[in-house]
């Protein structure tokens, strides 16, 4: 029987019994309620670690029922079903994971369940949060190769998670009762890396007063995490492969070979390829480091767990420095899941540590945040640099800015339109030269307009509109391709058609 216990909150006798029924047959341990009583009944006297709860419960309220559960059970997974052919509006309710549409596909809801079940497994043990089709795939390689021996490799940007990553995989293993030890090989200079990773004899330089082991022999039976491997010297690299080859080495300074048994698992925000290229990596160490490539994604790439991670890491600073953390309001939460975090989660933590100390039990708005977050000043608005970026997403973010730059343009009209007209020079557009405009026939100036000074720059919603609909005319309403060309999963992009009512625009389409 699967330690997960799953509560089904469902009036519909029919349907609940076929969830029940399908997550028994899948080992999950089920327990059933038929209303909002019988629900907090059994969360009395059983703490469950999935709740499925049913929007349409005739004797309950269900976002009063959802929050009396999350505060009963405040780790709870959170699962809406549904009728609605879109998106509820709960399921932006803060604790909720997920939904699910009725009548229920018994596959689709396995498959929610699990990566459910998944993601749980790493926030209890390494903390790595995310429910992003992804990173969830990425989760589900890291528990299927974690028993093996395997080398994996694991690229990403800085402030990604790696570290947590590579800390998943040696929890996982057979040698998670091993030690693991991670070093920075770009923290070290070339002769103290060396000795770090092998040791010395003493007497091997100066100041080796005595012998000392290196990771390779602290991590025997173990995991050695190598950080940054892409700063590694050439000559130390040489020693690495005979390392990975031979399974023994030489201490610095030493002549008899010395054994180990140790995993290797590696990271890098380089492009090695490149460094390939370019003579500074060693072609043969990277097919040996790189046995399993797992690549995690920037947080540019999965802005739908921004507001979990948010959620998550508020709540661990508020109870780390002893205060209040009410949250985001909502433009301010807009905000930062526009914004593109160029470093990463480490930059999402210590500006939530800034917060949780600064704001003082207050609900952050948009002008508490840095300035380089919400003002569009700080936009870059040149053409993106394609480093480390595959095509879909240079062209990606070309189309959002030249969204932004038509919006700013349509805002600047009215000025404009007033400066024609008047022949003044508009306050809020300011020119350096103007030249004035012939009267035709006897007729007076007009009289210059205010201009207005507030600017449409549209919701979120209708920027994913208009790339929707953008990426659809670009591949002749082809969705799967229109999907994979704006990085999003083809269910989420069938549901985005249906919310915005592009498939009605299609439609009335002559």
């Amino acid at each position: 029987m699967n330690e997960w216990r799953v509560l089904v909150i469902d009036a519909e006798e029919e349907s609940r019994r076929l969830v029940a029924v399908t997550l028994r047959d899948e080992a999950f341990s089920v327990l059933e309620a038929s209303d909002g009583e019988g629900a907090l009944r059994i969360a009395r006297d059983t703490i469950p670690d999935l709740i499925l709860l049913d929007l349409a419960l005739p004797d309950t309220d269900p976002i009063r029922l959802l929050r009396m559960l999350r505060k009963r059970c405040p780790d709870v997974d959170i699962m809406l079903t549904t009728r609605q052919r879109e998106m509820p509006s709960q399921a932006d309710e803060p604790g909720v994971d997920d939904y699910i549409e009725k009548p229920i596909d018994t596959s689709d809801l396995i498959s929610k369940v699990r990566s459910l079940e998944i993601r749980r497994h790493f926030l209890k043990d390494v903390q790595f949060i995310g429910k992003n089709e992804k990173i969830v795939q990425m989760m589900e390689t890291v528990l299927q190769i974690a028993p093996t021996d395997i080398r994996v490799m694991i690229t990403g940007e800085s402030g990604t998670g790696k570290d947590l990553i590579a800390r998943a995989i040696h929890e996982h293993s057979r040698r998670k009762t091993g030690p693991y030890v991670p070093i920075n090989c770009g923290a070290l200079a070339e002769g103290v890396l060396e000795s770090e990773l092998f040791g010395h004899e003493k007497g091997a330089f100066t100041n080796a007063l005595t012998q000392r082991k290196g990771v390779f022999e602290q991590a025997d039976k173990g995991t050695i995490f190598l950080d940054e491997v892409g700063e590694m010297p050439i000559s130390t690299q040489v020693k690495l492969l005979r390392v990975l080859e031979q399974q023994q080495f030489l201490r610095v300074g030493g002549s008899r070979p010395v054994q180990t048994d140790v995993r290797v698992v590696s990271a890098t925000n380089k492009d090695l390829e490149g460094a390939i290229a370019d003579g500074t990596f060693r072609r043969d160490l990277f097919y040996r480091l790189n046995a399993v490539p797992l690549h995690l994604p920037a947080l540019r790439e999965r802005r739908d767990d921004i507001p979990r991670l948010l959620h998550q890491l508020g709540e661990a600073a508020q109870k780390q420095h002893g205060t209040k953390f009410p949250g985001f309001d909502e433009e301010a939460l807009a905000v930062l899941i526009r914004y593109d975090w160029p470093g990463n989660i480490r930059q999402m933590q210590h500006l939530i540590d800034r917060l949780v100390v600064t704001m003082n039990g207050k609900i952050v708005q948009t002008a508490d945040l840095p300035e380089a977050i919400y003002s569009p000043a700080q936009m870059d608005r040149g053409l993106p640099v394609p480093v480390n970026k595959s095509r879909e997403e240079l062209e990606r973010e070309m189309l959002y800015k030249i969204l932004w730059e038509l919006r700013v343009m349509m805002g600047d009209l009215p000025d404009r339109v007033v400066e024609a007209l008047s022949g003044q020079p508009s306050p809020s557009f300011p020119i350096q030269e103007r030249r004035d405009l012939p009267v035709v026939g006897s007729r007076q100036p007009l009289t210059p307009i205010e201009p207005s000074t507030e600017v449409e720059l549209g919701t979120w919603d209708d920027i994913q509109k208009e790339a929707i609909a953008r990426a659809l005319d670009l591949y002749d309403g082809n969705r799967e391709k229109a999907a994979q060309h704006l990085d999003i999963g083809v269910r989420t992009i069938y549901r985005k058609i249906e919310k915005f009512g592009l498939d009605r625009e299609e439609a009335d389409q002559p």
